[in-house]
């Protein structure tokens, strides 16, 4: 896996954790790099668990999910019959950053919907080998493909700067259309 060492070195807690697939691209590292900082400033002095599930394309535009875990802390019921301890967790806190944060998120999947993957470029989503990228006329998925390349490996050489596959168990699954 290549990483982008300015992203995963200033916002390192944004990428570790688990997820289901980090992906990239060239053209948008800027963008999320633009919500990464935002996002910092509203997570500080707290980072509430604070990391990226997934980021990937979806019809052309970003689509970035994230976690915000509460602040958790063991409680024991001394007049019960048992000696469980218990899980509670703070809601508050990350209830009101999860608007604001959602409002970035939202920005910049709107951003990258209309930025090429490639390189940021102005663009509008259109289809491609059946998948629809979002590419400015200088990065056309056929002009991407080198010699014996066929579909989209160029663009996929081209366009992804870093990605990490899944590292999750089998109890979580991101659905897109949340």
């Amino acid at each position: 896996m290549a990483c982008h060492p300015s992203l995963r070195t200033r916002y390192p807690y944004m990428f570790q954790g688990q997820h289901v697939g980090l992906t990239i691209f060239r053209g948008w590292s800027p963008i999320l790099a633009r919500a990464c900082e935002q996002i910092d400033g509203m997570l500080v002095p707290e980072r509430l668990g604070f990391h990226w599930v997934q980021l990937r394309s979806d019809q052309g535009a970003g689509f970035f999910l994230y976690l915000l875990g509460e602040n958790r802390h063991f409680v024991v019921d001394l007049n019960g019959k048992t000696r469980r301890a218990m899980m509670v967790a703070a809601y508050d806190v990350a209830n009101d950053l999860t608007i604001a944060i959602d409002q970035v998120v939202i920005e910049a999947e709107r951003v990258a919907g209309t930025a090429c993957m490639v390189c940021g470029a102005r663009a509008e989503p259109t289809l491609h080998f059946g998948q629809e990228l979002t590419l400015c006329a200088c990065h056309a998925a056929d002009d991407l493909n080198e010699r014996g390349e066929e579909g989209l490996e160029g663009f996929w050489r081209e366009a992804v700067e870093w990605e990490a596959s899944s590292n999750q168990g089998h109890s979580f699954t991101a659905d897109p259309s949340l």
